[in-house]
């Protein structure tokens, strides 16, 4: 039989789109897409029976397309679920079956984490202090090692399950990127769930992520799809779907750019890069056995992840309390700063570490109005060259 891809005018003339009543239906409860193939889908069963995954496919239409080549083709974006039976309320964790930590030399081939992969402090190059986020906290970076070949992450003997996406999966899929690009996702690709291997009319839709026919790059400037403050939600996120999300979303009008669709992630609940500790249980209104426990977390066996001990605590940084006020700030208003202790130097560097403000001093107490641009900044406090305090500061 001939393939017909799904292109835009069908889109337009569609009619119909598959509805699944609440509970009855396989959907998409769990996104990961993270650090260079640290990509990840689980799939839902709210049913109260079995479910044959051989029976649908996942993929991707790519960059705002409203195609999606099926298996038979080379390179395909869609791939098929094998031949498994999802019990009633279990889920199901697709990862991309990159896990070669011999070595690679290129995006498509840097593996999926394993819990091995030695992580540490995410730290400044210029000033080799630890980079933190917008709320204080520490980042944690996968580190790297120049070799022969260019550059390779590096392993070790330590395992830490928090930092595990390889354990999670219940399959591997598309090992190689010039034969199937299904798992290729990178936050401006509409990911589905069908069922079936290939999109004809759009009946086969089951859940879609993102819109199909959007390039978020094209139409808001932005790398994914955003949320209503502007962050960004299909990359460098991982998202699970909320407990009250009983069915995936394939109304056109939802999932259709010429239809009118949008993604703002209402459905969902995001969390950091790289977060794994969701993947392999959900909790869903579908199913009558489980109190509610939002989400459920579920761990592989091996080192509890709070004992892994890869961050430098944070306590590490504050020596002395300090509280900075207003923050965020305006330029005008300036910063008032009040610490338990004393301190003989002010510090305040941007996001590429460059320095912006220095200010010498000898007080616990003082305001200050850095002569900056709007931006995110990091302030240091120091006595006798030792940094007793750091926090983020945003200045609008």
């Amino acid at each position: 039989m001939k393939n017909i891809y799904l292109t835009f005018t069908l889109i337009l003339s569609c009619t119909f789109f598959l509805q699944s009543q609440d509970c009855s239906e396989l959907f998409i409860s769990e996104y990961v897409e993270g650090y260079a193939n640290n990509k990840a889908l689980e799939i839902y069963n709210p049913t109260n029976a079995p479910i044959n995954l051989s029976g649908y496919s996942v993929g991707r239409f790519s960059n705002g397309s409203t195609t999606a080549a099926p298996p038979s083709q080379v390179p395909a974006y869609i791939v098929q679920l094998p031949d498994v039976e999802l019990q009633p309320y279990d889920v199901f964790v697709v990862v991309i079956d990159i896990t070669d930590v011999a070595g690679w030399d290129s995006q498509f081939d840097k593996p999926a984490w394993n819990g091995y992969n030695v992580l540490d402090t995410l730290k400044d190059f210029v000033t080799g202090d630890p980079i933190l986020d917008s709320l204080g906290n520490i980042i944690i970076s996968e580190q790297y090692e120049e070799t022969g070949n260019g550059t390779a992450a590096v392993f070790g003997d330590t395992y830490c399950s928090k930092y595990d996406l390889q354990c999670k999966a219940d399959v591997f899929l598309c090992p190689e990127y010039e034969i199937n690009r299904a798992m290729y996702f990178n936050g401006n690709d509409a990911v589905f769930l069908i069922k079936g291997t290939e999109v004809v009319d759009g009946s086969e839709l089951v859940d879609v992520i993102g819109v199909i026919g959007e390039d978020p790059e094209t139409t808001i400037g932005e790398d994914a799809w955003i949320d209503e403050d502007g962050y960004w939600l299909t990359k460098d996120q991982t998202l699970v779907r909320n407990a009250d999300i009983v069915k995936g979303r394939n109304a056109a009008s939802d999932v259709i750019f010429a239809s009118g669709g949008s993604f703002t992630g209402t459905e969902w609940t995001s969390y950091r890069k790289n977060s794994f500790q969701y993947l392999g249980a959900h909790y869903s209104t579908c199913d009558p056995t489980l109190p509610i426990t939002i989400p459920l977390e579920f761990s592989c066996e091996g080192t509890p992840a709070e004992e892994c001990g890869l961050a430098v605590d944070i306590d590490d940084l504050h020596k002395i309390e300090a509280n900075l006020f207003p923050n965020p700030t305006d330029v005008a208003s300036g910063i008032q700063i009040e610490a338990e202790g004393q301190f003989d130097r002010i510090v305040i560097w941007d996001v590429t570490g460059k320095e912006v403000f220095r200010q010498s001093t000898n007080s616990s107490r003082l305001s200050i109005t850095p002569n900056v641009e709007p931006g995110y900044y990091m302030l240091a406090l120091y006595q006798n060259d030792i940094k007793v305090f750091q926090e983020p500061v945003i200045i609008q």
